[in-house]
């Protein structure tokens, strides 16, 4: 998630439940930094790209909630930058949630929809969203780059940025004037749904393994909010067999 934007699309395929909220009034905002600056600014505010290029695997693991449903369990994040990333987690009252990329297939399972296997535009976007250089907004991945305005979020201000990326989507990164650090994502998730517009808020940054990773996430969709926590992060120690789909999509695949 992490690095940030990694994390939160991972989510948002898993349960369908991220969302979009009302984008917050602008400011006046006369002489705007450039867009690449400001990315330059977040990759150094985030550890720099050699703390993000350094380890072979990343884990997070934490908490997450539903809070409109009462709802509140465990995750974990595996994610190997360049190749693909897997997420469990298990909402007691809702069942194991999982998905995943492992470099060429995508998939996600949960009580609701059973496996299911991603194609098109959905799988083209998970490849994408896993490639380091998305996470750091590499010119190779985002094409295109704009700050359209000065906002604020939750009383923060922030510069918001449009980014088009190389598989043609397109979404908004707002990054605090103060920190230069990512505080909101807006995105749009592609599902059997249909478009998903999705809205990520990033809070309590923490240093781990000289990365420097949103503690709090809160993403909402439809009218749906969800809380991920991270409580600890762990690097090195997983590779690309970790990633391997579950049997209930082998049998997909086979089939």
């Amino acid at each position: 998630m992490k690095p940030t934007a990694r994390l939160s699309s991972l989510l948002a395929t898993a349960l369908l439940l991220v969302a979009p909220a009302l984008p917050a009034a602008a400011q006046d905002a006369p002489d705007l930094p450039d867009a690449d600056e400001l990315i330059a600014q977040y990759v150094e505010a985030i550890g720099g790209r050699d703390a993000h290029a350094d380890p072979a695997s990343i884990r997070t693991s934490g908490t997450m909630s539903i809070p409109g449903m009462g709802l509140e369990g465990e995750f974990e994040l595996i994610q190997i930058p360049d190749v693909g990333s897997r997420m469990n987690s298990s909402l007691p009252g809702l069942g194991e949630i999982m998905a995943g990329f492992d470099g060429e297939v995508g998939w996600s399972l949960n009580p609701m929809a059973g496996p299911q296997l991603m194609e098109g535009v959905e799988l083209e976007h998970m490849h994408e969203r896993s490639l380091l250089a998305a996470t750091l907004r590499d010119p190779e991945v985002v094409l295109e780059r704009e700050t359209v305005e000065e906002v604020e979020v939750d009383g923060q201000p922030c510069y918001r940025v449009r980014l088009v990326w190389a598989s043609g989507r397109q979404s908004f990164d707002c990054y605090s004037t103060e920190t230069g650090r990512l505080v909101r994502s807006e995105d749009v998730q592609v599902s059997e749904m249909g478009e998903v517009p999705t809205v990520t808020d990033f809070s309590d940054y923490r240093e781990f393994h000289g990365m420097m990773l949103p503690t709090r996430m809160v993403q909402r969709t439809m009218g749906m909010e969800q809380v991920l926590e991270i409580t600890s992060v762990a690097v090195d120690d997983a590779d690309a067999d970790d990633l391997a789909p579950p049997a209930p999509i082998r049998t997909l695949l086979e089939g």
